[in-house]
């Protein structure tokens, strides 16, 4: 987790994974953590709980697909996006449904390139 303050709020960067065991590496034998192979449920967790505690003032999302570094997360499902909230200010709960923003136009565009390339590819 990065916290940076900006504009005089917090901003928060994170990565959610589920780890459904120990074990050693097949490639160096070290002990490693096993991650479940479904990492967008664990966002989508975090983001519903975030939602339902009324701490989400407004969110937007962007397209995510990249390549995995280990042999661990080679076997993870690619995470299909990334959701990025404004939460609110100083913990007080909002009784609204956060606002959904579109991404902003540089990601808009990473984004339509990004699926043009990647339907050319192929699967």
């Amino acid at each position: 987790m990065l916290e940076k303050k900006t504009d005089g709020r917090p901003v928060w960067l994170g990565s959610l994974t589920f780890d459904r065991g120990v074990g050693f590496s097949r490639d160096t034998g070290q002990i490693m953590h096993h991650i479940a192979p479904y990492i967008d449920a664990e966002r989508d967790l975090l983001m519903r709980d975030l939602r339902e505690a009324g701490m989400v003032q407004n969110v937007f999302q962007i397209s995510a697909r990249g390549r995995r570094c280990s042999a661990e997360m080679a076997r993870a499902i690619p995470t299909t996006q990334i959701d990025v909230a404004t939460l609110v200010h100083d913990g007080a709960r909002q009784e609204a449904q956060p606002v959904t923003l579109p991404p902003p136009p540089l990601i808009a565009l990473k984004d339509q390139i990004w699926h043009g390339v990647s339907k050319a590819l192929g699967p």
